[in-house]
């Protein structure tokens, strides 16, 4: 396929000083390669059908002993860490990642980044990175790597490479703040497409594009401006939290509304405004996720999981957790404990 690129924003002009045209010419460099990566390596880098992976790592550092990962099943790793950072590395495909809780600190191209949760991460091919203690604080974060053709298929169909000049041209990760809503939803539909590369690969693949081309496509085209109006109230995102944590869960409904500082006419409309959900339905979006999460990582029976979390009723709690990830309980447990596919 012929690659129409326009460099025209790479053009220095004749009187910057030495610096800036090393800036330029490495930016053009890093850019070309990518290019060139797409083009040229389109089937190689992403073993799984669905062309991504998308992956769970929690990261827990300790004072002694030895660093050891743990794979459970196809998506979930558990890293040990004793050094005060990970091995620096790279790949061949792009990859974005959403820090989910916690916090790390990101060596990137020989800079450092800070991240916390709600923070999403764009690393590209040749970036040279890894993680390193800060504070030791645990750290979930959720992978999504993904092949090149994905952004090569929307440049193609978008007429212009202008996203991806802005994607490449940063010298450390683009990264961009989420809201708690925007970072649960996220995350909510990443495990959904993961149980989904299993059962539908084709429309697995369908929906993994769509979602990289909305992230894209808000993230490197809209205006900081356009990124800024969500006007989401302190309190309200800090209520959020704090009636997900699990021991919140199953009277979520009642704690909800007693850590509001608001009438509950009040705090239904702020659901309204801000998540288009009742708080009855954002409550049950928190306890099906919760219980997903234990039905991986753990053996219990499904019927004690969805007890402890509020579910009075076996057979609403499977209808929920059907609508949420497309398939039963036990067999979103089966899938996830297959023999992992390597990144």
């Amino acid at each position: 396929m012929k690659n129409n690129i326009n460099l025209s924003f790479f053009h220095p002009s004749l009187n910057r000083h030495n610096d800036e045209k090393h800036l330029y010419i490495v930016q053009l460099l890093l850019y070309i390669v990518i290019v060139s990566m797409i083009a040229l390596k389109k089937d190689d880098f992403i073993s799984v059908p669905a062309g991504a992976n998308i992956t769970f790592h929690r990261l827990v550092w300790e004072n002694s002993g030895k660093s050891e990962s743990i794979r459970a099943g196809s998506n979930l790793r558990y890293h040990t860490l004793v050094d005060d950072s990970t091995a620096l590395h790279t790949h061949e495909f792009a990859e974005f990642f959403l820090v989910v809780s916690g916090k790390v600190r990101h060596l990137i191209n020989s800079e450092t980044q800070e991240l916390q949760s709600g923070m999403l991460v764009f690393v590209r091919p040749t970036d040279v990175h890894g993680y390193e203690n800060l504070g030791n604080s645990p750290c979930e974060i959720v992978n999504v790597a993904f092949r090149l053709e994905f952004l090569l298929d929307l440049s193609s169909y978008l007429g212009n490479d202008f996203f991806l000049r802005k994607y490449t041209g940063p010298v450390v990760s683009p990264v961009f703040k989420l809201s708690v809503a925007e970072a649960e939803d996220l995350t909510l539909r990443l495990i959904r497409m993961n149980a989904l590369q299993e059962t539908a690969t084709d429309l697995a693949r369908l929906k993994i594009k769509i979602l990289v081309a909305e992230v894209f496509t808000r993230f490197f085209f809209e205006t900081e401006s356009a990124l800024a109006k969500d006007s989401r109230p302190d309190w309200f995102d800090a209520l959020c939290v704090n009636v997900s944590k699990k021991e919140n869960l199953k009277d979520g409904l009642a704690i909800l509304k007693k850590l509001a500082p608001c009438t509950q006419e009040h705090l239904c409309k702020c659901f309204r405004k801000y998540l288009d959900k009742t708080p009855t339905e954002y409550i049950a979006e928190l306890r099906i996720r919760q219980a997903a999460k234990e039905i991986v990582e753990t053996d219990r029976k499904i019927l004690a999981v969805a007890l402890d979390l509020g579910f009075q009723s076996l057979s609403r709690f499977y209808v929920m957790f059907r609508k949420f990830y497309g398939i039963s309980p036990a067999k979103y447990r089966s899938i996830s404990r297959r023999n992992d596919i390597p990144l």
